[in-house]
């Protein structure tokens, strides 16, 4: 993303639902933005605990009430830290072998998906305390205020309130260009990092070495994609293989065709193909001898016997008559 010198405005490029091109500038809030923000926030969290939303110190009772978040839960978020922690440190440490190092890089990869769906559970519930609730109230106020309308150098959304037009920013949320521009608006504010995987002790070993490439996809030492056992796989994770050496080599797509786990070529839906009678082997009999289908027997046996010749004679003049 293209940022300006203090990075206070940043264009964004997307597209609408209907792939119609939009731009936008992401401007970042000024201190009137985050005060007008601010009574969107003390009003969401007003209507909250109005409803009987949780404040967030009461949220841990409740989960622990509930069974949603228990001792169990609490282990596991504990061991994962720990776990993180020390795969973290082996590989940052090195002195062991980088097959053994690229091991413990993707069991790293792995147990860091696994924390983050159970921090996922937890934030989920988060955001629905009066606090979480307040603060996507502050958040969408400020994705009204400061994505600007380049060709009016005003918001992009109608500003009826201090906080922008609630029902016109609701009406497109869900559209792509406005969720682009929120991500980018929202790395402003918090300062988050678009690079921050390939910060990661796994991802920046496995770069390193070139076992990923920029998209930190598994490659193998030719630069194909690859699965983490080293199979060939395509971009939707399929598993392939190539006709000849040289299609490898070239990466023909025209050579490519799809097999299952164990390397056996498969269709489009993942079925092996059916072997025809034509290359099937010959059931046999009982003293193993080949036997011959009785379609077959019946057809060969017709094609031997003579057939019938209509017997030429001389045309009547009925047959030649015409009418």
């Amino acid at each position: 993303m293209e940022k300006s010198k203090d990075d206070t405005e940043r264009p964004v490029d997307s597209k609408d639902h209907d792939g119609n091109p939009v731009h936008v500038i992401v401007r970042k809030p000024t201190p009137k933005e985050y005060r007008d923000s601010q009574i969107a926030y003390n009003q969401a969290f007003r209507k909250a605990l109005d409803s009987g939303a949780f404040l967030r110190q009461k949220l841990n009772d409740y989960m622990i009430e509930e069974g949603i978040w228990d001792d169990e839960k609490e282990e596991q978020y504990q061991q994962f830290v720990r776990d993180i922690g020390q795969r973290e440190e082996v590989i940052k440490g090195g002195g062991i072998r980088l097959s053994k190092a690229k091991e413990l890089a993707l069991e790293l990869r792995a147990v860091r998906a696994r924390f983050r769906n159970l921090l996922e559970e937890r934030n989920t519930l988060d955001a629905n305390s009066a606090e979480g609730q307040a603060d996507n109230a502050r958040f969408a106020a400020l994705v009204r205020l400061c994505v600007v309308n380049p060709s009016t150098g005003n918001p992009y959304f109608a500003t009826g309130t201090p906080d922008g037009d609630e029902k016109a920013y609701d009406a497109q949320a869900d559209q792509p260009w406005v969720v682009e521009a929120a991500s980018e608006l929202a790395s402003m504010i918090y300062d988050l990092d678009p690079e921050y995987d390939n910060t990661l002790a796994e991802n920046e070993f496995l770069r390193e070495f070139n076992f990923v490439d920029e998209k930190l996809e598994l490659i193998n030492e030719d630069g194909h994609p690859v699965d983490e056992d080293g199979r060939l796989v395509n971009e939707e994770g399929r598993f392939i293989a190539y006709r000849t050496d040289e299609g490898y080599k070239n990466k023909d797509s025209e050579q490519v065709y799809f097999v299952n786990s164990d390397g056996e070529e498969v269709d489009e839906k993942g079925n092996k193909e059916a072997l025809s009678k034509d290359n099937r082997k010959p059931f046999l009999d009982d003293n193993d001898q080949p036997l011959v289908p009785k379609s077959d027997t019946t057809a060969e046996k017709e094609d031997a016997e003579p057939k019938p010749t209509k017997k030429k004679g001389r045309t009547s003049k009925a047959d030649t008559k015409t009418t």
